[in-house]
């Protein structure tokens, strides 16, 4: 998408981080927007923290997106 020139970011849990790193690296997008949050644990938390946690994700994704909107 980002080589189509529509901005994108791309989400991933935080034990992912380096993974998502080393991968954009690969190929040859070491400057790709990455999204990292914590992970969730749907079966430990109850529904409104899942909730809250992922309107921040959702904030924050709109923030990367906004911030290279042409």
């Amino acid at each position: 998408m980002i080589r189509a020139g529509v901005p994108a970011v791309a989400l991933v849990h935080e034990p992912f981080a380096m993974l998502a790193r080393l991968q954009v690296a690969q190929v040859g997008m070491p400057d790709a927007p990455l999204l990292v949050y914590a992970r969730d644990l749907p079966g430990q938390e109850p529904p409104d923290v899942l909730e809250r946690k992922a309107g921040e994700v959702a904030g924050r994704a709109a923030g990367f997106l906004l911030s290279v909107r042409g």
